[in-house]
């Protein structure tokens, strides 16, 4: 299944809920204002195996340089590599 998180305010204990529900099958995708979610709460998505994030909506509000200090296990997508990741996680949630 496929978490897709758009905004940047969420309740850090229901975020630790959804998570505890990830399964080796599951991916968490952040975009638009969802990149900025690392950044809130570090510590939670540090316990991730892996998320991902929109290349262009990290540019968009230039915290690339910070990303990549403190979100070791995020990787950046681009268009293209987010329509084969919701090919390849099916269904979609977007909360």
């Amino acid at each position: 299944m496929l978490y897709t998180f758009a905004n940047r305010q969420y309740d850090i204990q229901w975020l630790q809920q959804i998570f505890q529900q990830l399964t080796a099958q599951d991916m968490v995708l952040l975009w638009q204002d969802g990149v900025l979610l690392p950044l809130k709460y570090p510590t939670l998505f540090n316990q991730l195996a892996q998320y991902l994030l929109l290349e262009n909506d990290v540019a968009a509000r230039g915290i690339a340089p910070v990303l990549s200090k403190i979100a070791t296990n995020a990787k950046c997508i681009n268009l293209s590599q987010t329509v084969q990741i919701t090919e390849d996680y099916y269904p979609q949630i977007n909360l």
